[in-house]
């Protein structure tokens, strides 16, 4: 349980830092025309979807980090390290930008893959992502162990039944 909460403390910690030490800065390549930083504050979701509903994404974050904190405290949910690890970075994520949402009124974004013209973002957003992918393969990883164990505890009780 604590090393889902560790895991978004790390999470949050990474992300503010960035974000004090880069944004705001004028924008400079860092690596030719493939990674540049360049400051903009989002007022939408990702990709600037639905710009200028703050109010609502700091309840809908808000409500999303309790939820995940209930997870990582749940003993009958997702209860592997891995899984938890997951959840860590998800919370963590959703935090930052939700203070960024409260104190900036929308979220420092500042990397940017210049060399495919990719929407800007932050180390949040890239711990939200990261999470859910890991946390999806997890699942499913899960889901056909357990499917392989009931084939073979079937298979099995067949072959005692004969």
């Amino acid at each position: 349980m604590i090393l889902g909460f560790i895991v978004a403390v790390v999470a949050i910690g990474l992300d503010q830092l960035t974000k004090f030490l880069v944004y705001g800065s004028a924008a400079k390549s860092i690596i030719g025309d493939f990674l540049w930083f360049q400051s903009t504050l989002n007022t939408g979701v990702a990709f600037s979807l639905f710009e200028d509903f703050t109010v609502v994404f700091i309840i809908i974050s808000s409500i999303a980090s309790v939820l995940i904190g209930c997870l990582i405290v749940s003993k009958k949910h997702l209860s592997g390290k891995f899984q938890k690890f997951c959840l860590g970075l998800i919370l963590g994520g959703t935090f930052s930008n939700l203070i960024d949402r409260i104190i900036f009124g929308g979220v420092r974004d500042f990397i940017y893959l210049k060399f495919i013209d990719y929407a800007i973002f932050n180390v949040a957003d890239m711990a939200v992502v990261c999470g859910v992918i890991l946390l999806c393969v997890s699942l499913i990883v899960s889901l056909f162990k357990e499917v392989k164990l009931n084939k073979k505890e079937s298979s099995s009780k067949t072959n005692d039944g004969a």
